[in-house]
């Protein structure tokens, strides 16, 4: 079946080679003109005429010339190109105009078969040196597939990590250990710029390594095609931006805080058909913590406290990330490119710890406990992507590899020493196909196989010092078919299914277990595009989550003298069951998206506590069911012209239902999360901006977790000229810390612990631009989705 597939690529790849009938007369990739039977496709791009960079937005009117009549107006994207479909039997006048240019207007022949059609433009003689504009274009946009956070539009996004955006996304919610949920589940896969990497499953450790300013968007796809893996929930892809100027560029940003500092810097040099970019990032967090906790035995109905635990400290992360990547243009329809990075993370923690129980007089061991942490983690990539004489017909083939290091010491962890080692290694082959059976007719296919192996071995006194080890190895081979039509009417549907094969093989101490299993996932989706950029839309899918590493291990990991930690190999993959409804409308510059949803997870991977003595040990486990029912609001209102305010509710109810080895347990209740953003552009050089987010505590199966808020104030100023801009934040002014609660109670027993988070701090960050900002632009990768295309006309 592989060797099939991989042949009709083959066979469909060598099918654009040759010569082309209208060969280009530049190799810059910006514009071609096709033309099949009775149809003429014309790809254009309008630049600056000192400048030769593009013009965003520019307006263009369509004439026929044997009529004298206006056919129909369009506009270029933010990257000047745009995209015309003629008859060829029939002569154009096109006219091009845009605020502070000389309007231009100039004929399209079918016969003149312009190879490369590019509009130059002159500025107006009495245009000011510097005009700025303001768009009012929306923040947040719903996509056929995705909820779309622009970045770029937001005024006072800088500085800082991703981290901090993440705060401002619909539907997102960024947890206390920096970890993401989405309507309230952490099967969460971080993309960048569509590829996935070893830390894809960790979104908190890959956001500590973006910085915020290279950001352009942030998308949650809420119901992913057939063309993506089926791992996670729900994914959330980060598009870089990229500098397409022609020379060199660097990007400095800095910031320095009470509870954290940054540094980084980005560098691209741009040269006829090569681009090279690189980055360096630095960034530094330290902040002091404090908890306490309660254990109570449950008898008869009556509760007795045996253990008091208190606990305070500081922890200090340090996090250095360098990449560097080469993009070259083979020809105007083929590219390349290539990239590598090197991250290195340590984090330690310093605390003091006291236990006092009142049923026994003899102290439990208190005293100072210390743990250091260091990652080093090495990732690569390569892609070749081709595109073809037929428009939207492309092929890619990528390679992505990593490798991760990581090793924790807990000095001491009585009574002893704690010493636990780990090592990842993946590689993932993946070949893309996609053509255009008719315009309003698109087919997707492809394969893909990953390859990970995870070993982890634990030493520990409580064990004798006996060295546990945990070898892991996973292979899954995936084969895809998707496909979407745009129908009459404004309708949208789009149907995909996805095989994939995964076979595992965990080896231990007691002997080998081998997993298999293949699974079919299906998805569809329909969209309707109403009057005044309104749009529905109805969507369902099924995914997977598979269980990590570290929670296969069974070997008991001492976390302090009453607690342990111990993994399960026998723990399956969840299987989640998502439809959704959404509707949105856009009305000036004011939007509002709805939508509600159902997902119905099998066996949900969930943390269960039992109590060993006086020792509390928490296992994950698998649920019988888990289902989630909720409804997502998002509305933007600009009560003036230079203020805009956004406010976000996400409310589900959740029913867990355990299995027969958690006793038959059930738990339910209502969990949700409140946000809001207000910007004031002040001035053009001046922005003002607040904004802060309530959840509440998350059900459990044996309890709640903590509920947490957070709230920023932040100005910005620009710099001259646009060449950069210095911002000041306040985190959480007026709580000098926040106390999470966590509240756990089964047949026996009850544990109430929490935390105090010292959040309050103050931050000064800026950005300076050295070289030519030229246009930012989407990644080549980006290219993959075809949904930011349909967007264009809503």
């Amino acid at each position: 079946m592989k060797t099939y597939v991989m042949l009709w690529l083959l066979a469909g790849s060598l099918s654009g080679y040759g010569r082309s009938l209208f060969p280009p007369s530049s190799a810059a990739d910006t514009g071609t003109v096709v033309r099949p039977a009775g149809e003429w496709v014309l790809r254009g791009v309008v630049l600056d005429s000192v400048s030769r960079q593009p013009v965003p937005f520019a307006t263009l009117r369509l004439v026929e010339l044997r009529q004298a009549r206006e056919s129909r107006g369009t506009s270029a994207n933010g990257q000047g190109q745009f995209t015309l479909n003629l008859a060829t039997e029939n002569a154009y006048r096109i006219e091009v105009s845009s605020v502070g240019y000389q309007s231009r207007s100039l004929p399209l022949l079918p016969d003149a078969g312009q190879p490369l059609l590019q509009i130059v433009l002159k500025a107006a003689p009495n245009t000011l040196k510097e005009v700025a504009v303001r768009a009012s274009r929306p923040l947040v946009e719903e996509q056929l597939d995705r909820l779309v956070y622009h970045a770029d539009r937001d005024q006072t996004a800088q500085g800082g990590l991703a981290t901090d955006l993440m705060r401002k996304v619909p539907l997102v919610t960024v947890l206390p250990d920096g970890g993401l949920s989405v309507r309230g589940s952490t099967s969460v896969k971080l993309l960048v710029n569509g590829r996935s990497s070893v830390l894809s499953n960790n979104p908190a450790e890959l956001l500590r390594q973006i910085p915020a300013e290279s950001i352009k968007a942030i998308e949650v796809i809420t119901t992913p095609s057939a063309r993506y893996e089926a791992e996670g929930a729900t994914l959330v892809n980060i598009v870089t931006k990229k500098n397409l100027a022609q020379g060199l560029n660097a990007t400095l940003n800095g910031g320095i805080g009470s509870t954290g500092s940054n540094a980084a810097s980005s560098l691209s040099a741009n040269y006829k058909k090569l681009s090279l970019n690189a980055g360096l990032t630095g960034n530094w967090f330290y902040n002091p913590f404090a908890a306490d906790a309660d254990l109570y035995q449950i008898e008869a109905g009556e509760r007795q406290k045996v253990l008091r635990q208190e606990a305070s400290g500081t922890m200090g992360i340090q996090v250095v990330n360098a990449n560097a990547g080469v993009e070259y243009r083979l020809t105007d329809k083929s590219r390349l490119l290539l990239g590598l990075n090197h991250r290195v993370r340590q984090v330690r923690t310093d605390r003091e710890a006291t236990f006092r129980s009142p049923l026994d007089d003899s102290p439990l061991p208190s005293g100072n406990y210390h743990s250091r942490m260091q990652a080093v983690t090495n990732d690569w990539s390569a892609e070749y992507s081709r595109t073809f004489g037929r428009a939207q017909q492309e092929l890619v083939l990528s390679w992505t590899g990593g490798t991760t290091r990581n090793r924790t010491v807990s000095d001491p962890a009585p009574p002893g020493l704690s010493d636990t080692r780990a090592l990842n290694r993946e590689q993932v082959f993946q070949a893309d196909y996609q053509y255009p059976l008719r315009r309003n007719w698109l087919v997707e296919t492809g394969v893909r196989f990953t390859s990970r192996t995870i070993s982890n071995s634990l030493a520990d006194s409580l064990t004798d010092r006996r060295l546990s080890t945990l070898q892991y190895r996973q292979q899954i081979g995936a084969a895809y078919l998707s496909s979407q039509w745009d129908l009459k009417n404004r309708w949208s549907f789009r149907a995909g299914m996805r095989l994939e094969q995964t076979y595992n093989r965990i080896e231990q101490a007691t002997g080998r277990q081998p997993q298999q299993y293949t699974n079919l996932f299906p998805n569809v989706l329909l969209q309707k595009k109403l009057k005044n950029a309104r749009s529905l839309k109805l969507a369902y899918g099924l995914r997977i989550q598979r269980p990590p590493a570290q929670l296969l291990n069974p070997a008991v990991a001492t976390v302090d003298p009453v607690s342990r930690f111990a993994g399960s190999p026998d723990l399956l993959p969840e299987r989640m069951h998502t439809a959704e409804a959404s509707f949105s409308t856009y009305v000036r510059s004011n939007s509002l998206i709805i939508s509600a949803f159902s997902r119905r997870t099998e066996g949900a991977i969930s943390p269960y506590n039992s109590l060993v003595g006086s020792t509390l040990v928490t296992r994950f486990v698998n649920l019988r069911s888990q289902h989630d029912l909720g409804l997502n609001l998002y509305g933007s209102v600009k009560v003036w012209k230079s203020w805009q305010t956004i406010a976000t509710a996400n409310v589900y109810y959740t029913r867990l239902q355990g299995s027969a080895a958690q006793a038959n347990l059930t738990n339910g209740g209502i969990n949700y999360a409140l946000g809001t953003i207000s910007t004031w552009e002040v001035t053009p050089n001046w922005a003002a901006q607040f904004y802060g987010g309530f959840n509440s505590s998350k059900v459990r199966l044996q309890g709640r977790d903590a509920a947490f808020s957070y709230y920023q104030m932040s100005v910005r100023r620009n710099l001259p000229k646009q060449k950069g801009s210095v911002a000041l934040g306040i985190d959480n002014p007026f709580q000098r810390r926040m106390a999470w609660v966590s509240y756990n109670e089964a047949a026996g027993f009850a544990f109430r612990s929490t935390s105090y988070q010292y959040n309050r701090g103050v931050r000064l960050t800026m950005i300076y631009r050295i070289g030519k900002s030229g246009p930012k632009q989407e990644s080549a990768r980006s290219r993959e989705r075809r949904q930011s295309d349909l967007k264009e006309d809503q």
